[in-house]
């Protein structure tokens, strides 16, 4: 009984096309396509490489052309406009009564503001 001979196909994954070919029940990369193109040399190259497989080149470069243009639809879709808001604390205001040696916030609950005006004014009163 002859064994069927494999056939290469693109599959793409995380932004890479790949030249695959099927073995048993797994498929494996054997070469890195970029720009969506292959040169006749790389061509020659896999012909020589893997002479066990089949390369249609007609079915491989219409694959090609749908992953670019895929890919070419993906980048030109709208992005939904980025928020340049700040996302910081909101301000917190600190005012400090040095008759009665009491510091006022206006949130009382962010004491690393309360903090920063303790030592601001401990630095005023030493100067």
């Amino acid at each position: 009984m002859k064994s069927k001979q494999g056939s290469a196909f693109i599959t793409s994954r995380k932004g890479f096309c790949y030249l695959t070919v099927k073995v048993g029940r797994s498929n494996f990369n054997i070469k890195r396509i970029r720009n969506y193109t292959l040169e006749p040399q790389e061509k020659r190259d896999m012909r020589r490489l893997y002479p066990d497989y089949l390369f249609d080149w007609k079915k491989i470069n219409q694959q090609l052309a749908e992953k670019r243009e895929v890919c070419r639809a993906y980048r030109s879709r709208r992005q939904a406009p980025r928020n340049t808001e700040r996302t910081s604390d909101p301000f917190v205001m600190v005012s400090y009564d040095p008759r009665t040696r009491t510091v006022y916030a206006s949130d009382a609950g962010n004491s690393l503001a309360l903090l920063d005006a303790v030592l601001q004014i401990e630095r005023a009163n030493k100067k």
